[in-house]
């Protein structure tokens, strides 16, 4: 596992939510071995389920008391590429932006001009 794409957070919850971090080997490890007792699961185990992309409880977080929240581990989300494609229009838009006018396809800005 890269340490660049590993993801780490203590659970806490605070005015911006919950934080997440690389971390460092160490942190890694701890991590893994709380994540072993938590999770009841072999090291094996653990590092095949964050190799597929998802995270699993590590800690409980230092709120737990009151939030019953727990710290994770978890891999970093890789953006998507954008699908851009060619309206009636003329213009070159995301694919998800596409409307349809009565006169074909169009961007949000030629709608008005190309529904009757």
């Amino acid at each position: 596992m890269e340490l660049s794409k590993i993801l780490i957070s203590s659970g806490y919850v605070g005015e911006l939510g919950i934080t997440w971090k690389i971390p460092t080997q160490d942190d890694l490890e701890q991590a893994i071995v709380g994540a072993m007792e938590i999770e009841d699961k072999t090291r094996d185990e653990i590092v095949a389920i964050l190799e597929s992309g998802k995270s699993v409880r590590w800690c409980q977080s230092p709120n737990y008391y009151y939030d019953h929240s727990y710290g994770k581990i978890g891999t970093r989300r890789t953006a998507q590429p954008v699908e851009m494609v060619m309206c009636n229009c003329g213009h070159r838009i995301e694919k998800n932006m596409v409307m349809s006018a009565s006169a074909g396809t169009s961007c949000p800005d030629c709608y008005d001009r190309m529904s009757d």
